[in-house]
């Protein structure tokens, strides 16, 4: 009995440490992704940690002493003291600093367009694809206007619901764009870039119309997209867009719902502050400062797509990170606390 017990302690201590792991990890990796991006919104240098294997040997040992008495007849008296000793922890953990030429050189290599089409086929918000991974279109001035001719062509004949719907939030778009003082797109050449970039509203404002009108007309143009790297300095100007510009503003997309409908919800939802209690999917601590995601509202129709995204730039960051990148190391630390 008591060894199948020992067995049992044994395989719980180990299925508690398998799942104490993955839940670390998942967590250090969504402050690690938070803490860069915090960084690049004040352009301070990224730093990168990569977490290694973990050994984990739960110890045990049983014991059951006793001491019987027998007289002539039978027992008389007895003691049994039965002992089990377990020692829970990881034996070793191996962390790997990752501020080397072979990872840095992954992420400084521009993504691949396959990236973007697996999150597509994964049903993903398009464009909070296309907001992640496209770093500018360029294209000709005369293709530019006909796009624009086009759409001003289709938002006045079109009385369907979907175009109905992309006509009003681009209507929407350029009211609050005309009276936030945002100049238009001049066309001085012969091509014209639209520059993927959240540092100020204006110039995200004429990136999502144009990526609205491209979807309004089922156009799909070459772009150049982001390095990894890319990624996160994004994500540092949409916390910069919140907290830092003489204008904050709040990053939203344009989404579909399950019915149909077509709206608007937070983007990547990052503040500054003492975080309210039990309010919070991720935070972090820099530079004196609190910085943290608020926990979206999951279900509802305007729930903010902050983990999303954080998701997305994991696997992004995931796939430049390889054994090969990973410096080789020792272990570097004992733990003997569950």
């Amino acid at each position: 009995m008591l060894a199948c017990l020992l067995i049992g302690c044994t395989r719980a201590e180990l299925e508690h440490k398998a799942d104490a792991y993955n839940q670390a990890i998942a967590e250090s990796n969504n402050r690690q992704i938070l803490l860069n991006a915090v960084r690049a919104s004040q352009r301070a240098p990224m730093s990168f940690v990569g977490f290694g294997d973990v050994s984990a040997q739960p110890n045990w040992s049983g014991s059951a002493a006793g001491t019987f008495n027998f007289d002539p007849f039978g027992l008389t008296t007895y003691n049994v003291n039965p002992s089990v000793n377990v020692n829970g922890g990881f034996t070793s953990f191996t962390m790997n600093n990752l501020n080397n030429s072979a990872f840095v050189e992954q992420l400084q290599r521009p993504l691949d367009k396959h990236v973007s089409a697996h999150f597509d086929a994964l049903k993903f918000p398009k464009e909070l694809i296309q907001l992640i991974f496209v770093q500018e279109y360029t294209l000709s001035a005369q293709q530019h206007r006909r796009i624009a001719s086009e759409v001003a062509a289709r938002c006045q004949s079109r009385r369907d619901p979907r175009t109905l719907q992309f006509c009003e939030v681009l209507g929407r778009e350029r009211t609050n764009a005309d009276a936030a003082g945002c100049p238009n797109l001049s066309e001085t050449g012969q091509t014209i870039t639209v520059l993927n970039s959240a540092r100020d509203r204006c110039t995200m404002t004429r990136f999502q119309t144009f990526e609205r009108e491209l979807r309004l007309l089922d156009i799909h143009l070459p772009f150049t997209s982001r390095t990894g790297l890319g990624v996160l300095y994004y994500l540092g100007e949409l916390i910069a867009a919140q907290n830092y510009s003489a204008y904050p503003f709040n990053p939203e997309i344009f989404i579909e719902t399950p019915d149909g409908q077509r709206h608007t919800v937070p983007l990547f939802e990052v503040r500054r502050g003492v975080p309210a209690q039990g309010g919070v999917a991720v935070s972090v601590f820099y530079n004196g400062e609190s910085f943290y995601v608020p926990t979206p509202a999951f279900g509802s129709i305007d729930e903010a797509r902050s983990l999303q995204v954080l998701d997305l730039v994991s696997q992004v960051i995931t796939a430049a990170t390889s054994k090969d990148t990973l410096p080789k190391s020792s272990t570097v630390t004992l733990v003997q606390a569950r």
